[in-house]
């Protein structure tokens, strides 16, 4: 065992001492009455055990852990049909966990025609002209993932993709999923003219002079105008994506996940509901889901009783729906973020929340007392604030449970606000990948935000500094889900990709490894229940487990990305890679 590494996460006197107390707490006070299905022996396994950090050796039987602790110890549990596998000095980990992903649209949008990752507006149209050559029927196209960088600060238009076609509607969503840019054909089928008016929550950008809509569409509200005249997504197909969306996160070492946004209103109203169930029924789901019912702006308290139909109707075994998503508010590169006080560059802008104030506290309270957890976006300060006082106002009616309400995303947040977090144990959810100074932080945000607010993008430490728990989460397919890439950025605040040119962001906001780690994996697991079954590795949790080709305490903190993902593992068997 490196010492290193054992110092990383707790500083002892000795290698000796720690060697010795792994050993006392690792092995077993008499032999045990069954052997192993499976012992991992010979690695460096890290536990978040604070009784036990590192160990050398796991032994699982029917999917759960059964012995932690050194190899010699490993051995009492080994019988006739044990599979031994050697770890050769690998690294062993409890599997991540994601508090906050989009396993269904991701998995759709990658089916269909993705236009993620392109950097320049002629690659982004050239494939949403492939997706239409290759589509010879006169159905509506449907593309996502471009970003606002293409446009280089201009606003996107109809004529851009009128170019294309202007008869065959053409609908193509952001990379963050707040705005559709679509053509004209696309318009006429919304019904969408130049005397339409923005709906509550959302907007139809129009062109100043001449009053006609642009072709780019703001927040839900607003996109459902045109997503609701669309073909509806059937069960099966929702099917296909959770199957491509679930062997993506298995080969980064994902088993567990918190979906933020499952949709149970509109026409086909169970339709995810309904995948999930299927793919549980089967043994065909292979993670565990807390599916996070979105909440249908503007519909009023109603909702409440299919929200709680929904919870009981669904959940079970792998599959958990005792979460509500509050999609409270926008981003800050349009300008829907809602702020506590106007953008710097439009000031009789703070932009808006997406769900009435008064349908946010009230919905939240009685959610609250029915016992579900509140899981509400919020990217500007204004909505941080308004998270908050809404799970405050929901305590002081219901008093005080484990409720583990969260924030998802929490962008910027005003300084009074920080130890807020802690007082009213609340999780702080981030999406640590975008913590580095990327184009949006270099260029687009400055403008809109100021310097101060800029100083108070992505506080990670200051609120666990302060008290308040975190949770990583990645928002797949905004951006990447790969836990590592995330991990190195939390701890650098430097792009993982081409950190050499350029600064770190807020580099007091940087954390430890060890507070990185436990972020995606015991913290996420808080975030969705799950710390008593998995989240660490401890004896009688399940054995949902990752194997790293590298110990990431003895790599640089820019190198924490190179490591590979070799082995997952579900309650005791390998989903993804092999084993030794």
């Amino acid at each position: 065992m490196n010492l290193k590494a054992f110092t990383a996460a707790l500083p002892l006197p000795s290698l000796l001492i720690t060697s010795l107390l792994i050993t006392a707490c690792g092995s077993p006070a008499s032999p045990p009455a069954d052997s192993a299905d499976l012992i991992l022996q010979g690695g460096q396994v890290y536990t978040l055990d604070p009784q036990q950090p590192w160990a050398e050796a796991v032994a699982i039987k029917q999917g759960k852990i059964i012995y932690v602790g050194d190899s010699a110890g490993a051995a009492a549990y080994k019988g006739s049909n044990t599979q031994l596998s050697e770890l050769n000095g690998k690294m062993l980990l409890p599997a991540f966990q994601d508090s906050h992903i989009h396993p269904v649209s991701g998995g759709l949008a990658y089916g269909k025609c993705p236009l993620f990752g392109l950097k320049k507006l002629e690659a982004v149209l050239a494939a949403v002209a492939d997706c239409v050559s290759q589509t010879p029927d006169d159905s509506p196209i449907f593309a996502r993932g471009w970003g606002w960088e293409v446009f280089n600060g201009e606003q996107p238009h109809k004529q851009q993709l009128d170019a294309i076609s202007s008869t065959r509607p053409i609908i193509t969503k952001d990379t963050d999923g707040h705005t559709l840019w679509v053509n004209s054909a696309a318009l006429q089928l919304a019904g969408i003219t130049r005397s339409s008016q923005s709906p509550a929550g959302g907007a139809i950008t129009k062109d100043k002079k001449t009053g006609e809509p642009t072709g780019t569409l703001m927040e839900g509200p607003a996109m459902k105008l045109v997503t609701d005249k669309l073909p509806a997504v059937t069960t099966g197909q929702v099917v296909d994506a959770l199957r491509y969306t679930q062997n993506y996160l298995h080969g980064l070492g994902i088993t567990a996940m918190q979906d933020a946004n499952v949709n149970i209103s509109g026409s086909n109203p169970n339709t995810t509901l309904d995948a999930y169930a299927q793919m549980r029924d089967s043994g065909e789901l292979k993670l565990r889901v807390s599916a996070a019912l979105g909440w249908n702006p503007g519909a009023g308290l109603d909702q409440i009783d299919n929200i709680i139909k929904a919870r009981d109707n669904y959940s079970g075994g792998r599959l958990q729906a005792n979460t509500v998503k509050f999609w409270a508010d926008g981003i800050i590169e349009t300008r829907t973020a809602y702020m506590l006080d106007p953008y710097s560059d439009a000031p009789d802008n703070r932009g808006f929340l997406m769900i009435p104030d008064k349908e946010l506290v009230e919905g939240g309270r009685l959610l609250d007392a029915e016992g579900f957890q509140l899981h509400i976006h919020a990217i500007g300060d204004g909505t941080v604030r308004k998270a908050l006082d809404v799970i405050e106002n929901a305590r002081k009616h219901n008093g005080k449970r484990d409720s583990r309400h969260l924030t998802a995303h929490t962008q910027i947040v005003h300084p009074d606000d920080i130890a807020r977090f802690g007082q009213l144990d609340v999780i702080a959810g981030f999406s640590p990948y975008w913590a580095y100074a990327d184009d949006y932080v270099l260029n687009i945000n400055p403008p809109q935000l100021g310097p101060v607010r800029m100083g108070w993008m992505y506080p990670i430490n200051s609120i666990q500094q302060s008290g308040g728990r975190i949770a990583f989460g990645s928002d797949w397919s905004v951006s990447t889900a790969d836990p590592l890439l995330a991990i190195e950025t939390a701890v650098t605040r430097i792009s993982p990709h081409n950190g050499e040119d350029t600064p770190a962001l807020i580099p007091k906001e940087r954390i430890s490894l060890a507070q990185a780690i436990s972020a995606y994996t015991l913290g996420a697991a808080y975030a969705n229940f799950l710390d008593q079954q998995t989240g660490s590795i401890q004896v009688g949790k399940y054995a949902d487990l990752v194997v790293l080709s590298d110990n990431l305490f003895e790599v640089a903190p820019a190198d924490i990305s190179e490591a590979k993902v070799t082995a997952t593992i579900m309650e005791g068997a390998v989903v993804y890679g092999e084993l030794n």
